[in-house]
């Protein structure tokens, strides 16, 4: 294999559309590269000769200057086509990272030097300075040239070595402990959408990855002052790792779906009562239908659905339909939740402290359950009695404005509630409490949003939130050189209602005049949908079409190819009709309903309610458009008749009729029941 055959097949390896939106780490193992050279009957010495001897046209003395010259080879005359040419050259110098026979941890020179077949002396190797611009430039062509579609490549630095500190920052987790992650994350309680400080994951992987994971990375776990910088490295990968997991881990062969039960408050200070719920979080699609879980024990069961940004409605208790009260289960204890086929598994992790911020940043009313304490920003933190002298003392010393709350009602026995403005240290209690320390690393993260395909492509109708997380108040975000304003305490960040689309964006992080992290994106506005469908195709009964041409009747997500015979859409499917049940179909102005059966649709205007009316009670669905075009309207109508059955479905059948789930649709209800009211 000639260097360029080798350096595309290590770059296919690593980057790769299966990686769209993961974080990519550069870790070259000896094993990966007799892989990749077998199906060409290469090995290590071929890939060693090939390094040396670089790709055609490229000349320099020794490996660092041929290096530097086919990143300017592959950026000026082959216009950033293909992979970048260096990408061989930064697989060996963490190959020579990860050897570890009869060399010092410290000793990176002398590994690179006999892995290339020379004395191996110590020394910095020659030109070794100049590669961190190499490093540089893949995490560019990876994040702003090619928007994360290929994956998303950070430059991590492991300890203080400045130059050796990113190869090595390659190797600290091996392809094996890597596989072992979601096992571990799951046993620890952990969740992909809310991690933990670095120093809470630190404590749980080293207890729950005992057996998992090597003597080298659980020591490195450990906080010890010669290794804290190579630990916030290992860390930042973790972290990387458990942002990208889907929540879902092998369990004796079957694949099981893990979450956290999330506490919800909402505050009356007047009454000086907190009501408190539970929601599910996962990264995991919900189910269409209602998720059913059970306690460990069988004794009772919940259902929710699914309501935004991997988060389930409240949790309904089966047995009287209301939503459950969170304060009636142990706190420090904590709870799981199992459906009964056990393959979603819901859990409230033990804790004597619970932190909660407001619910704003994920759409949610009132104040939500967090894993990790903001920085300089307002929180709330219920805790457990037996936390109040040392947690007085820090809120008093460290932070801004802590004071208890007043609450008398909803909180469990002996659990109290406090608030303040700001945390300014955690160093007086993150030892005996590591859910107050503060995190140790900066993450912009993109959130929401709709995807237009693999990678940072957004429809422009619906872009990203952009979120700060363990930023200090000096840090500031910017958009191609626009500062933008945060619009939250959570450190939420929206791009410009003029952002221009078709248009790559460059946002930084920056402190001052260094930049801390970057990312990029682009909002797509035009976009035409392929002529072909070039995915999997389906048939109308949702089997795989393992012979599809154009001429083939299939669909592939919203695309569909010749399938003309759809049945006429029909209403009475939306809501279930049992014996003579009736479905009333209401429109936003008086006098607009219709019954069936017995009346056909409407044609002149849009039904918002279908209500379905039983003999004892009737239930009610959202059927318009958007709410915002589905306030009910003034009118004058004619028909009396018409009149009085709009009146009284909404305004006398109201304590009849179970009023939508949601919050939002239930306001709606209430805005027609008052105009229904007044007719």
């Amino acid at each position: 294999m000639d260097y360029l055959k080798w350096n595309n097949s290590i770059a296919a390896h690593f980057f790769k559309p299966e990686m769209a939106g993961s974080t990519v780490h550069l870790y070259v193992t000896q094993q990966l590269i007799t892989d990749i050279g077998q199906n060409y009957g290469a090995d290590l010495p071929d890939f060693i000769k090939a390094v040396k001897t670089g790709p055609v046209g490229v000349q320099g003395n020794g490996i660092c200057q041929k290096a530097w010259n086919s990143m300017d080879r592959w950026k000026y005359r082959h216009g950033q086509k293909d992979y970048p040419f260096y990408i061989g050259y930064l697989a060996i110098f963490v190959l020579a990272a990860g050897i570890e026979e009869h060399f010092s941890a410290q000793a990176y020179y002398p590994r690179l030097r006999k892995l290339l077949d020379e004395k191996p002396t110590s020394g910095q190797y020659q030109g070794f300075d100049q590669m961190g611009k190499l490093w540089d430039d893949l995490a560019r062509w990876t994040n702003e040239y090619k928007s994360g579609e290929l994956g998303i490549f950070n430059i991590n630095i492991a300890g203080h070595w400045i130059h050796v500190g990113r190869p090595l920052a390659q190797t600290l987790l091996t392809e094996e402990e890597r596989r072992e992650l979601p096992s571990i994350f799951a046993s620890a309680d952990l969740d992909p959408t809310a991690p933990p400080s670095e120093e809470a994951i630190a404590l749980l992987l080293a207890k729950h990855g005992r057996t998992q994971l090597r003597k080298r990375t659980l020591d490195l776990l450990k906080e010890t002052s010669d290794s804290d910088e190579i630990r916030q490295a290992l860390l930042e990968w973790i972290v990387d790792e458990l942002r990208d997991w889907d929540g879902t881990a092998e369990d004796s062969g079957k694949t099981q779906i893990y979450g956290l039960l999330r506490l919800c408050c909402k505050l009356d200070s007047i009454a000086k009562r907190a009501t408190i719920s539970l929601r599910c979080s996962t990264k995991y699609e919900f189910p269409e239908e209602d998720l059913l879980l059970f306690l460990e024990d069988n004794s009772q069961a919940f259902s929710c659905y699914e309501e935004s940004g991997g988060l389930s409605s409240s949790l309904i208790c089966e047995s009287d339909r209301k939503t459950v009260a969170a304060s009636g289960f142990n706190w420090r204890e904590g709870l799981k939740m199992r459906s009964a086929d056990s393959t979603w598994c819901f859990k409230l992790p033990a804790s004597p402290i619970r932190v909660f911020v407001n619910g704003e940043s994920e759409g949610l009313p009132g104040l939500v359950e967090v894993r990790q304490l903001p920085i300089q920003k307002p929180f709330y933190l219920a805790a457990h009695q037996e936390c109040l002298e040392l947690l007085t003392k820090w809120g008093e010393l460290s932070c801004q404005d802590f004071q208890k709350l007043p609450i008398t009602d909803g909180l469990p026995s002996e659990w109290h509630l406090f608030k303040a403005q700001a945390a300014c240290s955690d160093e007086l209690i993150k030892q005996q409490y590591p859910i107050l320390a503060f995190p140790t690393n900066v993450r912009l993260e993109l959130a929401g949003g709709i995807r237009l395909e693999r990678g940072n492509k957004f429809f422009k109708f619906a872009p990203p939130k952009l979120f700060l997380q363990g930023g200090s108040e000096s840090m500031k975000v910017y958009c191609n050189n626009q500062l933008l304003d945060c619009r939250n305490s959570a450190g939420n960040y929206e791009l410009p209602a003029d952002t221009p689309a078709e248009t790559k964006l460059l946002i930084e992080a920056r402190n001052g005049e260094d930049i801390i992290r970057r990312c990029s994106l682009l909002l797509v506005e035009n976009y035409s949908l392929p002529s072909e469908i070039s995915a999997q195709q389906f048939d109308r009964f949702g089997h795989h079409l393992t012979h599809a041409d154009n001429e083939s009747a299939g669909v592939a997500g919203a695309l569909v190819q010749n399938i003309v015979d759809f049945p006429p859409f029909n209403f009475n499917t939306c809501l279930p009709m049992q014996g003579k049940q009736r479905i009333l179909f209401v429109g936003k102005q008086a006098g607009q309903i219709v019954t069936l059966p017995g009346e056909s649709l409407p044609t002149d205007w849009e039904p918002v309610w279908a209500i379905s009316k039983g003999r004892h009670r009737g239930q009610v669905m959202f059927c318009g458009t958007n709410l915002s075009d589905s306030e009910p309207a003034l009118s004058k109508c004619r028909n009396r008749k018409k009149m009085r059955e709009w009146k009284e479905i909404l305004w006398h059948d109201r304590k009849i009729i179970s009023p939508p789930d949601r919050q939002e649709l239930r306001v709606l209800w209430k805005k027609f029941q008052k105009e229904a009211e007044r007719v």
